[in-house]
């Protein structure tokens, strides 16, 4: 049996770059739905959303200053300031502008008549810029109609200009007489170099951009969903999983079996039973049957000189009955005695499956002074084994107390001519069953149904019997989904679903 490695540093193992692309890969619907539902999203949001245009006018703004080449020669040259034009830029979105052209062009009726909402919109649809490095700077201004956005874009450069003309006004009004030609000239300059028209194409982000951006944000939302959720989905679906949760190698996996009652010409205490009962005796050479033989050879490493095998699962219906029985059934056909014995106190479902007419069982046993095996036990000479029921009386106080006591000897000792013994035993969470059961039994096959079980709900159940987690010859991944577990990227489990492969006997042609 394996030491268990389900240390912090092999879980850590288990998430890394791999584990990410896997847990994406496995959950496509996880990314696909958040992808579609924001390009839908988008779509409809392309579709209502109002229409904008944004139409733009170029000034050329220079800052002119009176120089002089002799006592009665004066002209205008460039002066070079590097934060100019920056501050000319203030100053064309400045509020004085602002409210000008609120005036203006009557955009507060649009705001309801409200002039600090229009002043709002106002600043939030205009924007003014240094082209470049130039001395150019350009009014843009964003609205629902063309016509109206080359109008306040028009607005806004005339009323800089003549705020610029009214500034040299009044500076010119206290010079002398004779220089006052001179100084109009001169001081802060605006051009228009074009004046804005109406724009014949909407300013807004193109429509396939924004279905194309809302599908990928969605598209990452979802795969960073899935990283968490799969982070938090501890369920174990793979071999590896199921080794890293309780250190016991994975002996196979199992499909869903087919329900419904044996077939026809099935004799024994199995004709009226469920079929997945005796599914090995039916479909040799299968996963199960793979996976049972693998059991049974690992169990005959024994301390008895017989093999005492319980099989029991972390909670209730996941199919132990079915792989305790199957495993039986399985060591009958190789020519062993088999005695199965219904060892669960709370659910005997094998009981109520096998031997419903049964008169007594294993607690009348248990209770006798003088106690025959053989008038307590259900035979079934037709497959070879037989089966001791848990009790005629059913589910009862005290009943559970008998199990595992020391009367537990004296079935041993009258099953001596039995090369194999199977109990189906409750599951891991009745912790004082399985604990007493642990000082008779040899061998514990775990019974784990894939996609169900938490890795740490599993582990902390073993580690509340650890007796078992000593004498756990292995696990077996049960009910699973064969066309999903393909896509969990699990070596180990595709070489275990290839077993299928030998289902059917080789012909003369693939014999070699």
């Amino acid at each position: 049996m394996l030491e268990t490695n389900s240390t912090p540093q092999a879980t850590a193992m288990l998430y890394d770059w791999k584990w990410m692309l896997k847990t994406l890969l496995q959950r496509p619907l996880a990314i696909l739905i958040p992808a579609i539902l924001c390009a839908v999203l988008a779509i409809v949001y392309v579709a209502l959303r109002p229409s904008h245009y944004t139409a733009s006018a170029l000034l050329n703004i220079t800052n002119l200053r009176l120089s002089s080449s002799d006592q009665n020669t004066f002209y205008a040259e460039s002066l070079y300031d590097p934060t100019f034009l920056e501050t000319q830029v203030q100053i064309i979105a400045s509020e004085p502008i602002a409210r000008a052209v609120i005036a203006g062009e009557n955009l507060t009726e649009a705001a309801g008549g409200d002039e600090q909402k229009a002043l709002k919109a106002f600043r939030g649809s205009l924007s003014v810029q240094r082209v470049g490095q130039s001395n150019l700077a350009q009014i843009s201004y964003v609205a629902s109609d063309p016509e109206k956005a080359a109008a306040v874009a028009n607005a806004v450069a005339g009323a800089y200009i003549k705020k610029l003309v009214s500034d040299r006004d009044a500076a010119v009004q206290t010079a002398s007489g004779w220089l006052r030609d001179r100084l109009r000239g001169v001081g802060v300059q605006a051009q228009l170099v074009s004046e804005a028209t109406p724009p014949v194409d909407k300013s807004d982000m193109r429509g396939l951009l924004i279905i194309a951006a809302a599908g990928i944000v969605g598209a990452v939302a979802g795969m960073v969903l899935t990283l968490i959720l799969g982070f938090f989905d501890r369920r174990i679906r793979t071999p590896e999983q199921a080794l890293a949760a309780c250190g016991a190698e994975c002996l196979g996996i199992v499909s869903v079996l087919e329900a419904g009652p044996a077939p026809g010409g099935q004799g024994g205490v199995l004709a009226r039973a469920p079929a997945i009962l005796s599914h090995v005796l039916r479909h040799p050479y299968t996963p199960l049957w793979q996976a049972l033989r693998y059991a049974g050879v690992v169990a005959a490493k024994s301390s008895h000189a017989q093999q005492r095998i319980a099989v029991t699962s972390t909670f209730d219906d996941e199919g132990k009955t079915t792989i305790a029985t199957n495993l039986a059934l399985m060591a009958a056909s190789g020519g062993k005695r088999v005695l199965l014995v219904d060892a669960h106190p709370y659910s005997p479902a094998l009981s109520r499956m096998l031997a419903p007419q049964a008169g007594y069982g294993i607690i009348e046993f248990l209770a006798d002074e003088k106690p025959s095996l053989p008038e307590y036990v259900v035979s079934d000479p037709h497959h070879g084994i037989d089966i001791l029921p848990f009790s005629a009386a059913g589910i009862y106080e005290g009943a559970a107390q008998l199990l595992w006591s020391q009367h537990m000897e004296t079935l041993f000792e009258q099953a001596a001519g039995y090369d194999v013994i199977v109990f189906d035993l409750p599951p891991l969470i009745a912790t004082g069953d399985i604990r007493a059961a642990s000082a008779f039994v040899d061998s514990f096959l775990l019974v784990v149904e894939w996609n169900k079980v938490p890795a740490d709900e599993m582990h902390a159940a073993l580690a509340l019997v650890a007796p078992v987690r000593e004498k756990l010859i292995g696990t077996l991944l049960n009910k699973a989904s064969l066309g999903r577990i393909e896509r969990w990227f699990s070596p180990e489990a595709s070489v275990i679903a290839r077993q299928g492969l030998y289902a059917q006997p080789a012909t003369a042609k693939d014999a070699g």
